[in-house]
């Protein structure tokens, strides 16, 4: 369940190094397997010369890589990929970034650094989930469930409990981005909530998906049984089509500040070719394809007024050779510009000054029963 506190108990420091003036742990949590083999892992990053001891926030990235199932013949789909151990190099490639993780990096609020594995291939949604179809198993024999959401909690707990720690974060990008949300209500409803989500490119809204499969555009990946696949090896509340997260937020069951950002035309989401999108309120409006599965977000926190701690990042950021507005995946690229003109060019100091302030927001109080 989401609720559910994370596992600390098995993990384990696997090695260390150093790399441009930081410190790198990797560690490996042997309660949590991964799909196929190993078990989720993570890197916890410490500036060199900064003191253990001191309080400090902590930045965690959720790495993307599309979202995967076992067909019924037990196969993986689409591959075996991120459905095995990660190991140490990838993801501190993750956290020496030069994105917007160099200005965390850079931050003067001296941020301790997390990334953590992304082996069950679930969306970060899975909390010891039974995943249909998947011949794999422990060493021990067990099954292995998906595992995605629990783990990011008790990585973040572990960090937590070994440095003394003021603020957490979730920066996701693609699939990660899409876990952020689903992560940060499970801290929420614990009582650990996270000051901010960064949610870089990807929700999860299934009327906008079945609009664009009815349309033609996006068949791949929102083929119905596909959805259903993934849908049937997450937690049930998470698959729950009444809490995707605008809708979590639109209720008020999901008050961690967000910063939702997204490229108006983005290659992964099929561009911006106009479709019939389906509103929350019942009516359709023609929109780009892009736009449409991001509107119910972008809608909700506009709801919250000017005074709200969520905002709204919509973008236009390309390469040279790419189309306008279509690059995936926009805080891991430094040196690009936004061109939506109704959002700051310089959009990753956009995002870090709004991290800045939630520094200083008041601390959240204990859920709500």
């Amino acid at each position: 369940m989401p609720l559910d506190p994370g596992n600390t108990n098995a993990i384990q420091l696997v090695t260390s190094s150093t790399l441009n003036g930081w410190h790198y742990d990797y560690y490996r949590n042997n309660a949590y397997p991964c799909s196929v083999s190993g078990y989720q892992t993570f890197v916890v990053g410490t500036k060199i010369g900064s003191s253990a001891t001191q309080t400090a926030p902590l930045w965690t990235f959720m790495h993307g890589g599309g979202a995967g199932y076992f067909d019924a013949a037990g196969n993986p789909i689409p591959s075996t990929g991120q459905k095995v151990e990660e190991g140490f190099a990838s993801l501190r490639t993750y956290l020496d970034n030069g994105g917007l993780l160099a200005k965390v990096r850079a931050d003067a609020a001296g941020f301790r650094t997390l990334a953590v594995s992304y082996c069950s291939h679930d969306v970060y949604a899975g909390t010891n989930t039974p995943d249909p179809n998947n011949p794999n198993t422990t060493p021990d024999g067990t099954p292995r469930p998906t595992t995605g959401l629990i783990s990011v909690k008790a990585a973040i707990q572990f960090v937590q409990a070994k440095y003394p720690t003021t603020k957490t974060f979730l920066h996701g990008t693609s699939a990660g981005s899409a876990g952020t949300f689903g992560v940060a209500w499970a801290m929420q409803l614990q009582g650990i909530a996270p000051a901010g989500v960064v949610a870089d490119a990807s929700l999860i809204n299934a009327e906008a998906f079945a609009a664009a499969d009815a349309a033609g555009y996006c068949t791949d990946n929102n083929d119905p049984a596909r959805v259903a696949a993934i849908s049937a090896r997450i937690d049930p509340q998470l698959a729950n089509i009444d809490n995707e997260p605008d809708k979590l937020v639109s209720s008020g069951r999901l008050t961690v500040p967000i910063m939702h950002i997204w490229n108006h035309s983005d290659v992964n989401t099929c561009g911006s070719p106009p479709i019939s999108c389906p509103l929350r309120n019942g009516t359709h409006m023609t929109m780009g394809l892009t736009d449409c599965i991001h509107e119910p977000m972008r809608a909700a926190i506009a709801a919250e007024g000017p005074d709200s701690t969520s905002t709204n990042l919509p973008v236009c950021v390309n390469g040279p050779t790419q189309p306008a507005c279509s690059t995936h995946v926009v805080t891991n690229k430094p040196g690009l510009t936004n061109t939506d003109p109704s959002t700051p060019a310089d959009y990753l100091t956009a995002i870090i000054n709004w991290v800045d302030t939630r520094l200083s927001d008041p601390t959240p109080g204990p859920p709500t029963a």
